[in-house]
Parts: C-alpha cells; sequence; structure tokens
C-alpha cells in the first residue's frame, strides 16, 4: 500500500503558511488590547486549547516583541491574570540598567 502523505515542496509550504497566519491572527488579537493568553485563544478560535498560544507568546516576551502590562480579570476562568500585548504603545518602560539610578 501507497503513504498518503505528499513529501512534495508546495505540501510542506502550505503547513509554514498555516502556522504563520496562526502567528499573525495571534500577534494582531495582542495587538488591540492587553489581554491573557486564554482570552487570546479564545478569541482567535481555539477554546479550551490555551497550551496552543503559550509558546509563541512566551517566545515574544523573550524577543522583546510582547510584554506583560499588568493584570486583568479573565472573562473565561474570572481570575487575576497577566495582561499581555504586542502594541508597543502600551510597554512598561524599564530602566535598561539599574546600576543608573545610583550614578550622581
Amino acid at each position: 500500500m501507497k503513504n498518503n502523505q505528499s513529501n512534495s515542496p508546495l505540501a510542506l509550504d502550505s503547513n509554514k503558511d498555516t502556522k504563520k497566519d496562526f502567528a499573525n491572527k495571534l500577534y494582531s488579537v495582542l495587538h488591540t488590547e492587553p489581554i491573557s493568553r486564554r482570552m487570546a485563544a479564545t478569541r482567535i478560535g481555539l477554546t479550551d486549547q490555551t497550551y496552543m498560544v503559550t509558546q509563541l507568546i512566551y517566545d515574544w516576551i523573550e524577543q522583546g516583541r510582547a510584554q506583560v502590562v499588568g493584570q486583568t480579570k479573565c472573562a473565561r476562568s474570572g481570575r487575576m491574570v497577566e495582561a499581555i500585548t504586542t502594541n508597543s504603545e502600551f510597554f512598561i518602560s524599564e530602566i535598561s540598567n539599574q546600576l543608573t539610578m545610583f550614578d550622581l
């Protein structure tokens, strides 16, 4: 029997496009307003699949493309959770070097 999976470059590109489209949707949802991971997953259609967005958001925070800007009440769980955004207008400015606080 033949394997129905295709190894053609076109088939592989379609998976990359899907991941890229998913990342773009998530980025734009987080750009509109600071919201929780669970609420972001729900807005892009992944109800009860928060794990699908967690790694992307973590990577963006590490890269400086996203930031935790406070807390918000999650509409789904009712708990106070981290509010995350990709919009640089909402970013909290940080002191780049703490030693500069003591320079005279």
